[in-house]
């Protein structure tokens, strides 16, 4: 018998604030698919990797962030047409001054901040920032 299973993905929602409001952080891609793209931190979860070690190691690969996995819930879980299993982990509001400089990585140009919805590279990081600016993952 053989299984054919989704590609799990964890994807980081790491809102933050100043004096202009909340934001989430974003990268712009280097690498494809959407390479040039802006989307939330994300990628796959490694063989045996908790799901919230991967939100938290992503989001330090791709921008400098450190979190801890104890501190990632669960918002969300959506099937792409492609056959990813995506899993949206909330990360604590910080202020955007206790963050890293934003700097190039092998995967993006360094992170910058969303103030608004507004359509990402990848359809289903679109959804879930909508849905983040209209409350519902509060």
């Amino acid at each position: 018998m053989a299984y054919r299973n989704p590609l799990p993905v964890a994807i980081a929602l790491q809102p933050v604030y100043d004096t202009k409001g909340t934001a989430l952080v974003v990268i712009t891609r280097t690498i494809a698919p959407a390479r040039g793209g802006i989307a939330l931190p994300g990628g796959y979860i490694d063989d045996r990797e908790d799901w919230r070690q991967a939100v938290v190691r992503e989001l330090k690969e791709e921008t400098g962030i450190d979190a801890a996995g104890r501190d990632v819930r669960l918002v969300d879980a959506m099937s792409s047409p492609d056959g990813h299993l995506l899993l949206f982990g909330l990360l604590p509001e910080r202020p955007t001054d206790r963050l890293p400089t934003s700097a190039a990585t092998d995967e993006t140009e360094g992170w910058h901040l969303l103030r608004r919805p507004e359509d990402l590279a990848f359809p289903l990081h679109t959804l879930a920032v909508r849905a983040f600016f209209e409350g519902r993952y509060v």
